[in-house]
């Protein structure tokens, strides 16, 4: 949660789970067109941040602190510049903080203990520290992992120990104001080469820009915002076609679904009647409990226009449940 030290034109590690499709925020060509805008000038519009990131400014040193004293770390650097990867590999990094022991090569060894709310995510829930570490905060209104989510920490943190050099850090996740969990790792060689391998793809993508495939529609639209009026059609290749006919069945599929929604619902309706419930038993012992429940509204006082009285809709769906003859859930609708 360290201030911004870095600069747009190239990766940084808080960009990396973006990069890596993993974000719910932001997806792969978000990050090219940011960079690419910085390579051509064009000022990122300014974030003044929310409630949120306030917050998680405010905790940091007590974040920070406390992750130190649960670690058993004698000292807690907060540095005040980027960490750079290797010559050849376009990526930095912001440390929220940097641990160590006296001497350095101390070793010490931590394990998993959830009591301290610590968890050190190796195979055998153990892992030996020596040297300087990384340390990461995040704060989140989530409810407590046992394991972050990527993009809660882990894929930032080894690409920060890419960049520092550092063999282990840690993410402490302060979940919903209330709990602090400090998740350990060793530095993981197979995800840092998948790291660089993914910051030397964006890094010839970006001077393009040569956009990824769109994450989703959504994507799309962001990305290829504006058509070139008049422009003639682009040759698309035969793997279109396919995605075309691919497209268009699934497209007839789903009519066909919907309308067979729409006509079994309305059946099962009519055999329910003003029952919110049935049941059908097979022969086999297997029953399925269909539910049409009512939806009951309160009430709402007068406004600018008419308050509504208290009223009763049934619901659109059904819900149905299948259960086999010893009692287990085979399906649900």
């Amino acid at each position: 949660m360290v201030g911004k030290l870095t600069n747009d034109n190239q990766m940084s590690c808080s960009r990396l789970p973006a990069l890596m499709g993993l974000s719910p925020w932001s997806s792969p060509n978000d990050e090219l067109q940011k960079s690419y805008a910085a390579l051509n000038g064009i000022a990122a519009k300014p974030w003044e941040g929310n409630e949120a990131t306030r917050m998680g400014d405010t905790m940091e040193p007590i974040i920070l602190e406390l992750m130190r004293q649960r670690l058993g770390m004698d000292v807690l650097l907060k540095p005040d510049a980027p960490f750079h990867a290797p010559p050849g590999i376009a990526l930095s990094g912001s440390l929220d903080g940097v641990a160590g022991m006296i001497p350095v090569d101390r070793k010490k060894v931590i394990k998993t203990d959830p009591d301290k709310g610590i968890y050190v995510m190796t195979e055998s829930g153990e892992i030996t520290l020596s040297g300087n570490g990384a340390f990461e905060c995040k704060l989140t209104s989530n409810h407590a992992e046992d394991a972050p989510a990527p993009h809660r920490g882990p894929i930032q943190l080894q690409g920060q120990l890419l960049c520092s050099g550092f063999k282990w850090g840690a993410v402490g996740v302060l979940y919903q104001g209330i709990e602090l969990r400090i998740f350990v790792f060793a530095r993981d060689e197979k995800m840092i080469s998948i790291i660089k391998e993914a910051v030397e793809e964006f890094e010839r993508r970006k001077r393009g820009p040569d956009y990824y495939v769109p994450a989703n529609p959504a994507d799309g639209i962001r990305t290829y915002a504006r058509a070139e009026t008049g422009a003639p059609p682009v040759d698309l290749d035969r793997a279109a076609i396919a995605l075309c006919d691919e497209l268009i069945a699934a497209k007839k599929l789903l009519k066909i679904a919907e309308r067979t929604i729409e006509e079994t619902t309305s059946a099962l309706m009519g055999l329910l009647g003003n029952h919110d419930a049935g049941v059908a038993r097979d022969s086999d012992g297997t029953t399925w409990t269909v539910k049409w429940p009512t939806i009951n509204y309160k009430a709402t006082a007068d406004k600018t226009t008419l308050g509504k009285p208290a009223y009763s809709i049934r619901r659109k769906t059904l819900g149905i449940t299948v259960q086999s003859a010893d009692g287990k859930t085979e399906g649900e609708a």
